[in-house]
Order: structure tokens, then sequence, then C-alpha cells
């Protein structure tokens, strides 16, 4: 979590240093003074979507004979339509980006080309929300704008990163990205109104996070400047203040919010696209909530027609959600077994979203004196909230790491500023030698508060160490029952070997987790151990493999404690069992010169980090959080990457998780 935090900080002050390296220089390419007041003049108009916009745009055009001043519209075009054409804000996206491929580097160029990727981004974002792409889009614009002649709008991206991490609940990504904005519109003097849509941001963060209380503090820096924001901007700040009032459970606070958001989707000629749907949709739930059902199915047929007709999933969820909590009122169990039957698996992993359906599931089940399965829901919200808890001790430590991070630079900032005196004053001995027992005072003092906030530090390294420890046991009881509930439907001659492999593997568990780090050796045998009491549960067409190094590199080097077989574990569970065809499991281990690599493939369903009913994914936590333990604190980084395999014919067949581990760890 810190070194996220100091990772974060570090590049922002890179960024800084580019800007200032940079920021005075012209180009051959650059804009001439009509250029420029032109663009401003356009820009203004597209954040304010004035009506005649489109046709000022086709009237410059017209005109232009400058290529990169063309292209320059082209990405003003891009931004006019994303909300009310968003096909037309891809076509000109890809344009821009045909054109750009053609081109040398330079800072225009390259401010050129961070607009499409962020015009991509977005699309993908609001209507696609393929967040991998966006992800990747997003990063190439927040690089390209810092090396640009428009560094100006490197923050936005920086918030936009900080959105994406958020949908994905890596909520200290999310406000490390958007402290780094705060950062950058700080430095670049970019004046408050910039922070707003930031703050909005972090005030998401808190409102999943249920610290209500300081979500409501951030959306109240954030309203602050609410009539400079874009109306893009303005929609989604009244529609994500909305939510923080639904989840508060302040409905009819939250229907006056959503209506002002409607109001304001007639103001700026909105009606019929994304945001216009979507605020019918959250209104529908608020009026559902308020008991008022009939108003609620009337704003969810167009709303769910719409998302149903451009194929947006979490949108299709929710307004099922919504129909399921309508029918509920209404005693309507017929009917919602249809939904639930007809609709497609998959369409959302917002936890959000499933916490407000497994209310519903809950209750319908309930009624429907089915408890078995109305406590599977009940528990899995259960799951859920202990993984907000979990998150919520992150984020505190990514607080406390960056405040720290932010008084040592104060500190360093001041000492510098003692030195500089210290110059100016040399030629003065009387001076000099008081000036020597203030520095040497506050030199001690410093040393004094930096030993107080290391020891603080340590403390809070060492706490995480001990969560991190504690996530590592519990690995043990779960693994274990797992196996016995196959061992237990074993039968024939083989059950008592089956069950003495289970003690066996049991008392190897058990030592094996008390240790942070293991030698190669006994993961190893360890590993070989679990494969073969659960190869039984497999099927016969089960082949296992394990290559392996030298003896003596068996013996001295040292890997994290559990983690192989965390990997194996996942490939049989998730991966191949129950699978209709054989089956293999390779474990492939290599020693280099300054790092063993571990590579576990197999040849089965392959992985998907949006599965949340077959497991909830502790192993793959505790590799991760060990990792960022050990490379917040070492030089030499532990490496660790999942990906899918593909056949020859391109479809999906297994997975293949690399670990590369250092030579020097546990030294």
């Amino acid at each position: 979590m810190k070194t996220n935090t100091l990772l974060t900080l570090l590049l922002t002050i890179v960024g800084i240093m580019t800007l200032s390296c940079n920021g005075g220089n012209e180009e051959k390419d650059s804009r001439t003074a009509e250029q420029k007041k032109q663009l401003d003049m356009i820009c203004e108009m597209v954040d304010k979507q004035s009506p005649s916009t489109t046709a000022t745009i086709d009237s410059v055009l017209a005109k232009t004979t400058d290529s990169l001043f063309y292209y320059d519209l082209y990405c003003e075009l891009g931004r006019l339509y994303i909300l009310t054409a968003p096909d037309s804000t891809l076509y000109y996206a890809n344009k821009i980006m045909q054109f750009i491929k053609r081109q040398q580097p330079t800072r225009r160029v390259n401010g050129i080309a961070a607009s499409a990727y962020n015009l991509r981004a977005n699309y993908n974002y609001l209507y696609h929300q393929n967040y991998n792409q966006v992800q990747e889009d997003n990063l190439k614009a927040y690089h390209l704008f810092m090396k640009s002649d428009v560094q100006k709008n490197a923050p936005s991206i920086c918030a936009n990163i900080g959105d994406l991490y958020t949908q994905e609940i890596r909520l200290p990504e999310a406000a490390a990205w958007y402290r780094r904005a705060l950062v950058l519109n700080d430095s670049l003097k970019l004046g408050e109104e910039k922070d707003n849509t930031v703050y909005m941001g972090l005030g998401r963060v808190y409102q999943m996070l249920e610290e209500y209380d300081l979500s409501e503090e951030y959306y109240a820096k954030s309203r602050k400047g609410f009539e400079y924001m874009q109306p893009n901007m303005k929609l989604a700040f009244l529609n994500n203040y909305g939510n923080l009032q639904y989840f508060k459970k302040d409905y009819a606070k939250a229907l006056r919010v959503f209506q002002k958001m409607d109001s304001l989707i007639n103001e700026f000629d909105c009606q019929g696209g994304f945001e216009d749907y979507l605020c019918r949709l959250n209104m529908a739930d608020v009026l559902l909530n308020l008991g008022r059902t009939e108003e609620s199915l009337t704003l969810l047929a167009p709303a769910d027609s719409f998302f149903r007709a451009n194929n947006i999933g979490d949108a299709i969820y929710y307004a099922n959600t919504i129909r399921i909590g309508n029918l509920l009122q209404e005693g309507d169990m017929a009917k919602i077994s249809t939904i639930i039957a007809n609709e497609p698996k998959g369409l959302t992993t917002d936890e959000n979203m499933i916490d407000i359906r497994d209310h519903y599931f809950y209750d319908y089940f309930a009624k429907k004196n089915d408890m078995a399965k109305a406590n599977y829901y009940y528990q899995r919200y259960t799951n859920r909230k202990d993984s907000l808890d979990r998150s919520r001790e992150h984020m505190r430590a990514s607080d406390i790491m960056t405040r720290l991070t932010m008084d040592t630079l104060t500190l360093h900032n001041q000492l510098r500023m003692e030195e500089k005196n210290a110059v100016i004053e040399r030629n003065k001995l009387i001076f000099t030698i008081i000036i020597g027992g203030v520095l040497l005072a506050a030199l001690a003092l410093l040393a004094w508060i930096l030993f107080l906030r290391k020891r603080n530090v340590d403390k809070q390294l060492e706490i995480v160490n001990l969560k991190i420890a504690n996530t590592r046991s519990s690995i043990a009881p779960h693994f274990i029952f797992n196996v016995l509930s196959h061992a237990i439907s074993h039968d024939g001659q083989d059950t008592d070997k089956a069950i003495n492999g289970i003690i066996d593997l049991m008392h190897s568990q058990l030592e094996i987790t008390k240790h942070m780090f293991v030698t190669l050796g006994e993961e190893l045998d360890f590993v070989k151990r679990y494969v073969e009491v659960a190869k039984p549960t497999i099927g016969d067409d089960f082949t296992f493999t394990l290559s392996k190094p030298q003896e003596d590199i068996l013996k001295s080097r040292l890997v994290p404690s559990t983690f192989i077989q965390i990997l194996a574990e996942n490939s049989i569970k998730h991966g191949l069992r129950g699978l209709d065809r054989a089956k293999e499991l390779k474990v492939e281990v290599t020693a280099m010169p300054e790092e063993t690599i571990i590579v576990v493939s197999d040849n089965g369903r392959g992985f998907d980090i949006r599965r949340s009913s077959n497991g909830t994914g502790t192993g793959l936590s505790v590799i991760r959080r060990t990792i960022a333990l050990h490379n917040e604190r070492h030089r030499h980084k532990i490496k660790f990457n999942i990906e899918n395999l593909t056949d020859n014919h391109g479809e999906l067949n297994g997975c293949r998780a690399i670990l590369s581990v250092p030579k020097t760890l546990g030294q």
C-alpha cells in the first residue's frame, strides 16, 4: 500500500520536473495566435454544449489548411459527441489515430495523440466497459499529455484512471491517482475549480468504503465549483451524489438530486443518451424504495430497452434487479423466477449492484421457504462486507503513508532553506556561529522526529505483516475442508490411504504456514503431497508434471511459503476440476543466476477476474499482499503475472501463472 503511494508521489514529482524543463520550449509546428484564439473559443463552446458548436467547427474546418489544426478540431468534435452520439466520438478517435501514426512525435503531436486515446477511453468506459482497453488508453494519454504542449489536460486523465480503479474496487489505487491529479493541478496552477472533479472522485471512494461523513466532506468541496464544471461533469456529480444519498438510505434526498440531474439533461439537450437513461434507472430504484412502484416501472421500461439495445451489461443487471424488487412488493414469485432463468451470466462485477440484488434474493428465497439459498445470499453479502473492511484498512494505511511522505518533503524543503541562509551569511563570523548552532539544533530535532516517524512506520508495517500472516494461516482450514469433503465421498479400498494422505498433508500445511519463506524443495514437496491427495477428485485422465532444478538449488533457494501450492490449487479448483477431457497440470522451476522462475500452467478453463461464485480469491490476495509488502522494503522485487493460453485456433486453452523470485529472498 505504501509502495503505491510513494510511487505515485515520485511519478508526480518527475512529471512536474518534466513540465518545468519543457514548459517554455517552442516548436516549429506550434499553433499560430489565430489558431489558438479559434481553438479556445471552440473548446469553450464544447464545454458548454452550445447548439451552434457543430456549425462553427465545420466552418473553421472548411478554411483550414494546417493538417495538425484540422485534427485539433477533430478532437473537439469527439468531445462534443461523447454523450449524444458516441459512435461519432469513436469515429473521430480512430481517424485521429490513423493520422498520428504517420507523424513524427513532437509536443503538439503528442497532445493530439493523447486526446485521441482519451476519447477512445471515455467511449469504452461509458458504453462498452472494456476496462482493460480503457486503462491502457488512459495511461497512454497521461504519459503523452505530460510530454505535450497541453500538460494542463494531464490531471483530468489522472482522475479518469482513478475512476477506473474505483470501478474495479481498487480503492487505494484510485485515491492515489486522484491525489496525483490534485498535486498536478496545484503545480500547474490550474485553479481550484480543477480540483472539484477530483474531490468528487474521492467522495465516491469513501462512499464505497461506507465512510459516509468523509464522503460528504469531499462532495461538499466538489460542490463549491459546480458552476465551473462542464455539462458532463455536472451530470456525473449529481449521479454520484444521488448514489451517496441512496446508500445512506435518504431516498427522498436522493430523488431530489436525480430530479435535478434530469432537469439538467433537458437543459443540455441530452435526452435519449446514456446519462438520460442512467438517471431514469436510478430514479426507478429510488421510487421503488419509496413505495411508488407504478412510477418506478414507468421509468424503468424505456431505460431497460435502451441498455438492452446497447448491450450494457451492468445496466441490464441493475434494471432486472429493480424489476425483481417491484415484483417482490407485488408478490409475483413466478415472474421473478422467469427473470432469473432467462438472465445471461456475467452481466456485472459491480459489487454495489450485486449487494442490492443479494438483498432482494434473500427476501425472495425466504418467501419461498428456501432458507438454504436465502442464507447463501446473506453469507455472500457478509463476505463482501469483510472485503470492504480490509479495503478500509488498506485505505487508512495509504493515507498515513501519503501524509508521512508529504511531511518528509516539507522537512527537506525547510532544510534546504536553512542551508541557503547559511551560505548567504557565511562571511559574518558571529552570525555564522549562531546559524551553525541553530542548524545543529534543527538537525538534531529533525533526526529525532524522523526517528519517531520511522518507528511509527515500522509499527504500521508490522501490523500489516501480522494481518498477512493471519490470512496465510486462514488458508489452511479452507484448503483442508475442501480436500476432506472429497475424501469423505471417496469409497473403496483406498479410503484409508486417502485419509492418511490428508493427515500427512495437514501436518505439512501446519508446519509450512509457520514460516514466511521456505526452501524451494520444501515447497515443491508440499505441492506434490497436495496434488497426490487431490488427484482422485480430478479424474483418471489427469496428469501432473513437475520439472525442478538440482538438489543444491532446492536446498539453497527460498520462496514465499504456500505460493506454488496456492497456484496449483487454483488451477485444479477453477481450471481443471469438472472438465470432461484430458487434464494437465505443470509446475516448471528454472534457476537463473539472480532469480528463480516458477511457472504453473494448466489446460483448463482459463482465468476470469469476473468469476465470483467459485471462491473468494483469498489465495491470490495473499500472494499479491505478500509481494506488495516484500517489494515495498526490498530493492530486488518479486514479480507475478497471470495470463490465459490459447490453442492454434485462438480458443481459450488454459492458464499460466509466472512467479519470479529473487535469489536474495530472505536475506
